[in-house]
């Protein structure tokens, strides 16, 4: 059995998560519950405990607080975060801290079974069979069940890298592609819960606002709230105000050229429009978006091109170098065969409808 140690200000919610959870069904014994951080501490002096439930608004010493101290001094102890809608911020930093999981205080009654409680006693076992099989090797079995678990654990690693890169709000291929990927991917609906958090972390970090909270039942809700940012985001940059927010104003920029993608858009008018320098915009333009200004006004060209070809496959090259911002048909004819491997007319013979 796990020894379990519960933290919460709340002596009804303690006593309640106490009765509500079948505790040894899932390989847990609680040995004692406390009222905040300090009294924690306290009682892992001398009482031993391998999982912690942790309130993270609580007085005298707060749950992040207690974390971050008892991380020092216990650095075999796990830790599950208990909180309110209203501790989203915290949650997030939680997470950054490697605790095992988190659970929303106003869905506790619906959130106590096998998918919660379940998940939280097969991490804590398999967190220590890593760390026992990194003491004393593995066996030839245990080897390759470890390596079945890791392979989740990179996936979700890997689409962390791809989602929090933020390439997703600038590039709609990028962004297409990444949902694509969620929508055939077996991912549970808390492992997109966690994914999302770590999103909204990132990329609110990076345009220096709040996002949305992302709580979530389904993964259509996970989908959803993924649109809804990226539209959000994209939406505030329209009506852009503070000119010191730099990726907002290569945001802005982006939606420009977009609604704008016939036009000559010169990155030095471009970058008049969002308050910089044309070296200054350039530099910044490739570090966020992760392409260089004339490659995305390249590719926004061509993807428009193969849209229009799909409705319009009888259109003249001609004409349809002019709607997608170019004044010589050749030279257009050339590069969209660099982009697809097609002619024009090969093109919209195989993708018209």
């Amino acid at each position: 059995m796990y020894k379990v140690l519960i933290i919460d200000d709340d002596k009804l919610a303690r006593n309640g998560l106490i009765s509500m959870v079948q505790w040894e069904k899932y390989g847990l014994e609680v040995v004692g519950d406390v009222a905040n951080g300090l009294l924690a501490l306290d009682f892992l002096k001398i009482h031993e405990v391998d999982l912690a439930f942790v309130d993270l608004s609580m007085p005298v010493l707060s749950g992040m607080d207690f974390i971050c101290e008892a991380r020092k001094l216990y650095p075999n102890l796990k830790y599950v975060v208990l909180t309110f809608h209203e501790d989203f911020e915290n949650v997030q930093n939680a997470l950054r801290f490697g605790v095992l999981d988190y659970i929303s205080k106003l869905r506790l009654e619906e959130m106590v079974g096998d998918e919660v409680f379940g998940r939280i006693g097969q991490l804590l076992k398999e967190t220590n069979e890593k760390k026992d099989a990194i003491t004393r090797g593995l066996s030839i079995g245990d080897t390759e069940s470890r390596q079945d678990a890791e392979i989740a654990y990179e996936k979700m690693e890997e689409l962390r890298r791809f989602w929090c890169t933020n390439y997703w709000i600038y590039d709609e291929r990028v962004y297409r592609s990444g949902i694509r990927e969620l929508e055939n991917l077996n991912i549970s609906v808390r492992q997109l819960e966690r994914l999302l958090l770590w999103i909204s972390q990132e990329t609110g970090e990076e345009f220096h606002t709040i996002l949305s909270d992302v709580w979530i039942n389904d993964k259509n809700e996970g989908i959803c709230w993924l649109r809804n940012t990226r539209e959000t985001l994209r939406e505030q940059a329209k009506h852009l105000q503070d000119y010191q927010n730099i990726p907002f104003c290569i945001l802005s920029a982006v939606a420009y050229v977009e609604e704008h993608i016939e036009e000559k858009n010169n990155s030095g008018e471009i970058a008049g429009m969002v308050n910089m320098s044309r070296s200054y915009f350039s530099t910044n333009f490739r570090l966020i978006t992760g392409e260089t200004f004339n490659d995305f006004v390249r590719r926004g060209r061509m993807d428009r091109a193969k849209e229009i070809l799909q409705k319009e496959p009888q259109i003249r090259i001609a004409d349809l170098a002019e709607k997608v911002g170019y004044e010589e048909p050749k030279y257009f004819a050339r590069l969209f065969q660099q982009d697809t491997g097609y002619s024009c007319s090969e093109y919209a013979e195989q993708k018209s409808f």
